[in-house]
């Protein structure tokens, strides 16, 4: 770009925004620390004061309101997180926009050893959640851009300069129903923004960039060994010489050292036996503290590492039973969105905390979701609370998509992601790699399951990969399944006519699941899904009633607790959450786009069927008593 076309294009964004009307804000430092125990030593929160503007027409690109200009006229204050739709439940607001957001900022000081000379000082930005697409700016400069709306992303941070430095990030999540996560209609709200924390992080010559620690256990009584793996990536562009060390609770572990070329790689593995391991389970969540430390040639530290990490099997017996730590599980759950009518995806922590509450308070030890927050997962960790962890790879899904080496690939990495980010966390049960795709199953299907299936247990062979089902009376079981180690099976008998019908009758609901146990006899089954929408007091018989609601609850639980072999159930939903704009759920009076499956209302208060399910989950024992107790 030329010197004259930038000054046009600056002169225009300025004079643009001084028509809009200035929003003061007074640059200041991240804060040091994070709001999770997960992660590298040297990380700060860029909370404080952003900015954020609106971009309907999407003209800010050539206006350049991604230039370093000193005014933040025509910026409005935020609070990061944010969902820039939130609260607007029409057509236009779940198809999507764009918005722009800053953060004006100085760098705290001490953040680096006196010994790390200025070249070897490197800083890194980490997005927690952005939906959908993010391109991001510092100082004028472009760093980098992704897509996707279901994990983080880092970036290194180029260009940063003493005094203020001006972040920048575009976001646009004008989406379509082919990509994971399906866009608008897929039952899941469109909000935009930057839906989590961001952070900024320091790198000493190297940085910690990705760590494994994997506990095997053998049997509930053994010794497990833990297997730690580091990837070490030189972000200078001279060769560095590190040394890494670490402990698992007492134990040491020696990764050794490795001189590193420039901008390269080192992948630095160790393992330790834990001989007498204290075992974390839903009744008591062990949890070992692993750190690792990543030293110069001279001893001297240059970064840390901390994982919070648990021992613990999870096994599906050659009987279709699933165990954690050789105990068999009959788990009771609820499926849970990070949504509120306000904010938005946008939760901030007492919202996160509040969500997590609900869950120990209804007694139920399994969470569904697609990737948490990673506050509410640690949360899980500490809690003794189990999730299957699912991706959006779901019923939008189609063969065509299926058959596409470019969405494939998409998917996979997705799946990838979700692993490498989460397979630290001793709450998580399963991987789950798709939500009712077609059925029966198609040839392109049966294709996709046999290989992320393969993937999945290549890059985590200690828990189960598993796939939530649509299925009904008539249908024949299905060889495609047979990968996969838990099946789960999305339930609403009485409520939707799945199969021309074949789900009318509850009262069919204990035939069918005994000809689904002798489908997949050797399967561990959860009932993946379960639930009927409430949002009105009528009679009991009248579908859509909080009495229809609570009465249908007990009866599935109920019919459930007679079969032993279930591995557990998942109530949808937590609580009422926006769908897409149409949405009747079943319900003669809905309210779109609210999906109101819900055992708790979109502001918090609980329904008739809460103390219901409570009730229930309360007074069944989840998983079987350990040996001796």
């Amino acid at each position: 770009m030329s010197a004259f076309r930038r000054l046009l294009i600056v002169t225009a964004a300025i004079m643009c925004a001084s028509a809009s009307g200035a929003a003061a804000q007074a640059p200041q430092p991240p804060t040091k620390g994070a709001l999770y125990t997960d992660g590298q030593t040297g990380r700060y929160l860029l909370g404080g004061p952003w900015l954020f503007r609106a971009d309907p027409a999407n003209v800010g690109l050539a206006q350049g309101w991604w230039l370093d200009v000193a005014s933040s006229a025509g910026w409005n204050a935020v609070a990061v997180p944010n969902a820039y739709n939130a609260g607007a439940f029409s057509n236009a607001s779940t198809a999507g926009s764009v918005g722009w957001y800053r953060r004006d900022f100085t760098l705290p000081p001490g953040a680096f050893a006196s010994y790390v000379p200025r070249s070897a000082r490197h800083w890194i930005v980490r997005f927690e959640l952005v939906n959908y697409y993010a391109t991001v700016w510092l100082n004028g400069q472009l760093i980098g851009s992704r897509a996707g709306g279901l994990l983080p992303f880092e970036l290194d941070l180029k260009h940063v300069r003493p005094g203020v430095n001006q972040l920048i990030v575009r976001v646009d999540n004008r989406r379509n129903a082919s990509q994971p996560p399906p866009g608008p209609g897929a039952g899941w709200w469109n909000f935009g923004g930057i839906l989590r924390e961001v952070y900024l992080r320091t790198a000493q010559r190297a940085d910690i960039s990705q760590v494994q620690v994997r506990p095997v256990l053998p049997c509930p009584g053994c010794p497990a060994t833990i297997e730690e793996q580091a990837s070490v990536r030189n972000v200078t562009g001279a060769a560095q010489t590190v040394v890494l060390s670490g402990r698992y609770g007492n134990q040491t572990l020696d990764f050794g050292g490795a001189t590193i070329p420039a901008y390269g790689t080192w992948i630095a593995a160790a393992s330790t036996v834990i001989y007498r391991p204290r075992l974390w389970s839903t009744d008591h969540p062990a949890l070992y503290r692993a750190t690792l430390t990543l030293s110069d040639r001279g001893g001297r530290r240059l970064e840390g590492y901390v994982v919070l990490s648990g021992i613990r099997s999870i096994q599906v017996t050659a009987g279709g039973r699933l165990t954690l730590n050789g105990r068999l599980l009959n788990l009771r759950g609820v499926e849970l969105r990070e949504q509120d009518v306000q904010l938005g995806a946008a939760l901030d922590q007492a919202h996160l905390r509040r969500l997590v509450s609900w869950v120990r308070a209804l007694g139920a030890t399994l969470i569904r979701s697609e990737p948490l927050n990673p506050q509410i997962t640690e949360l899980a960790d500490r809690s003794g609370i189990l999730i299957w962890s699912d991706v959006a790879i779901n019923q939008q899904v189609s063969d065509v998509n299926l058959s596409d080496p470019a969405w494939l690939s998409y998917a996979r990495t997705l799946l990838q992601g979700n692993i490498l980010d989460y397979q630290n966390h001793p709450s998580v049960l399963l991987w789950s790699i798709g939500n009712e795709l077609p059925t029966p199953a198609t040839p392109a299907e049966t294709s996709y399951l046999s290989g992320v299936s393969t993937l999945v247990r290549r890059l985590d062979p200690t828990r189960p990969v598993g796939l939530s089902i649509s299925d009904w009376p008539g249908l024949p079981c299905q060889n495609a399944y047979a990968p996969l180690d838990v099946l789960g099976f999305n339930e609403y008998f009485g409520w939707f006519d799945a199969g021309g019908g074949a789900t009318d009758d509850r009262d069919a609901l204990s035939q069918f699941l005994d000809s689904f146990r002798a489908c997949y006899p050797h399967k561990a089954l959860l009932v993946s899904e379960f639930g009927v929408d409430g949002n009105r007091n009528g009679p009991v018989d009248e579908r859509g009633t909080y009495q229809f609601q609570a009465d249908a609850a007990a009866y599935h639980l109920g019919v459930y607790a007679t079969k032993p072999w279930l591995a557990g159930a998942i109530y949808f939903l937590l609580q009422d959450a926006a769908a897409f704009p149409n949405y009747q759920g079943g319900n003669p009076w809905p309210n779109p786009p609210f999906l109101q499956k819900g055992l708790i209302d979109m502001y918090g208060n609980p329904k008739p069927s809460y103390a219901v399910v409570q009730a229930i989950f309360r007074a069944t024992r989840q998983i079987a008593r350990a040996h001796g107790g």
